[in-house]
């Protein structure tokens, strides 16, 4: 595997982690209980949503990029990191818990992908 191609499959996973994260605290700013029209304009003029999708875009164009490198049976399971990048993300910055069992489930993941990686 090139190196490039390493790198933009470890920023494709980083970028779709990131946009969850600012996509969660915007959401947390959102008055819910709003009726729809107010609702919309809020969210679509809430700073954290635009730059969440704005990620979610870039991670899109990344990820069509290395689809036409790589076989999806090798690639899908790598993006699975997202998740291990995720919760961590959400600990750190969103005071999330993450329990023993999460905390087992994420080795588990890690464990996979060592495997997927390799083969």
């Amino acid at each position: 595997m090139k190196y490039l191609h390493f790198f933009l499959i470890f920023m494709q996973v980083m970028v779709n982690s990131l946009a969850q994260v600012i996509l969660k605290k915007g959401v947390g700013l959102l008055n819910l209980r709003q009726s729809p029209i107010p609702l919309f304009v809020s969210t679509v003029t809430n700073i954290y949503i635009l730059g969440g999708v704005s990620l979610f875009v870039l991670a899109l164009f990344l990820w069509l990029y290395l689809l036409s490198q790589y076989d999806l049976s090798f690639l899908y399971p790598i993006t699975s990191l997202g998740f291990v990048i995720t919760a961590f993300s959400g600990w750190l910055f969103l005071s999330e818990t993450i329990s023993v069992s999460r905390a087992i489930g994420i080795l588990l993941i890690l464990v996979g992908v060592v495997f997927v990686a390799k083969s």
